[in-house]
C-alpha cells in the first residue's frame, strides 16, 4: 500500500471513524510545543491561502474534521493543556488545509511551526 495513496489516506479515515484511541506516549507531530492561539494562527494563514478565491466562507468537510484531529490535533505536543474549544478552532482549520492542500498542506504547517512561523 502507497503511504500516500488513496487506500492509506482510507484506512487512516476508517481508523478515525471506528474511534481508535491514541496510544500513550510521545506526539507523532515533530513540531515544538507551542500555545493554541499561535498554532491556529498558522493554521489559519495557510489554509486561507490554500482556499479557492470565490470561497467566501470556509467550512471544513465533515469528515475531514475528525481526520484533523486525529492525525493533526491531537499529535501536537502541546493539545494535552489546550481547551476543548481551542482543539475544535485549529481542526476545523487544519480539516481546511487538508481539503485544499493534502498531505502538502499539513507538511507546509509542520515546516511554518518548526520555523516558528505562528506569530
Amino acid at each position: 500500500m502507497d503511504a500516500d495513496g488513496p487506500q492509506a489516506r482510507e484506512f487512516v479515515a476508517g481508523l478515525v471513524r471506528a474511534g481508535v484511541p491514541s496510544l500513550p506516549g510521545a506526539s507523532g507531530l515533530a513540531v515544538p510545543e507551542g500555545a493554541a492561539d499561535e498554532v491556529i494562527a498558522a493554521a489559519r494563514r495557510l489554509a486561507l491561502r490554500a482556499l479557492p478565491a470565490e470561497r467566501r466562507r470556509p467550512e471544513p468537510a465533515p469528515e475531514l474534521l475528525a481526520l484533523a484531529t486525529a492525525l493533526v490535533v491531537d499529535e501536537h505536543p502541546s493539545a494535552p493543556g489546550w481547551t476543548a474549544a481551542e482543539r475544535e478552532r485549529l481542526a476545523e482549520w487544519v480539516a481546511l488545509l487538508i481539503e485544499h492542500r493534502g498531505e502538502d498542506g499539513v507538511q507546509d504547517l509542520v515546516g511554518e511551526l518548526n520555523r516558528g512561523g505562528t506569530g
